[in-house]
């Protein structure tokens, strides 16, 4: 018999994998049953080839969710930066069933001005994917001299972030129905550009600000928890 009562989706940031949230999950309320998603090329997925282009990535993702959705529970999708784009792409195709209560976006600004932000650049070497990944915060200048970190950590990071250039918003989209949170850092993520999710979503909204750099998950993740638990608890059952 499952004793949860709602499920709890995890979208990684680029690079990211299981183990990048597990100070977060530990803390998350025992009656969700959260969910991490391991994208193919790292973590406990290691073995596999990494995706080829966005469209695997999200496709991947979604296949990934869908082969441990609960039905019978509603759920909650949480995005770190380029897996909130993932998430709100498997939402708004209304990809997973049953009832959808919340939406947690972290560290992104809302994909029509993500979209207009990544046409106006050229597709980035592997020198500026890293040049941009140490001014977010996100790389130990040691670690980057160690082949071993480069090989499991730094190759996800690379082709993950590459294909965020290939993100294309579609304006021919239908509200997504739920509550939304809001984690962001205004030095990271302007407050202007991250209030215009509310254009896609409809439902309660709710805003923190978070840290000093994109990845203020890695310093916050106690507060992080929180804020889900608090809000995760109030549509439980018993």
């Amino acid at each position: 018999m499952n004793d949860k009562y709602l499920q709890l989706f995890i979208l990684p940031y680029a690079g990211g994998s299981i183990a990048s949230f597990r100070r977060l999950t530990d803390l998350i309320d025992k009656r969700i049953d959260v969910i991490p998603v391991e994208y193919p090329g790292r973590g406990i997925r290691a073995k596999e080839p990494l995706c080829e282009s966005l469209s695997d990535l999200l496709g991947d993702a979604i296949s990934y969710c869908k082969k441990r959705r609960i039905e019978s529970i509603p759920y909650a999708v949480f995005g770190y930066s380029m897996g909130t784009l993932l998430g709100y792409e498997m939402l708004v195709r209304r990809e997973l069933s049953g009832e959808l209560k919340h939406f947690f976006v972290a560290a992104e600004v809302a994909p029509q001005t993500r979209a207009l932000e990544l046409r106006q650049e050229k597709n980035p070497s592997d020198e500026i994917v890293l040049q941009r990944a140490k001014e977010l915060g996100g790389l130990n200048e040691k670690l980057l001299k160690n082949k071993r970190f480069a090989d499991i950590y730094l190759k996800p990071m690379i082709s993950d972030y590459k294909h965020f250039f290939e993100y294309r918003f579609k304006d021919d989209f239908k509200k997504i129905e739920c509550n939304a949170t809001f984690f962001y850092c205004e030095k990271d993520t302007a407050i202007y550009d991250v209030q215009k999710w509310e254009q896609l979503i409809s439902g309660e909204f709710e805003y923190y600000e978070m840290g000093d750099d994109h990845f203020f998950i890695n310093a916050l993740y106690e507060e992080m928890a929180s804020i889900i638990n608090d809000k995760l608890t109030s549509y439980l059952k018993g």
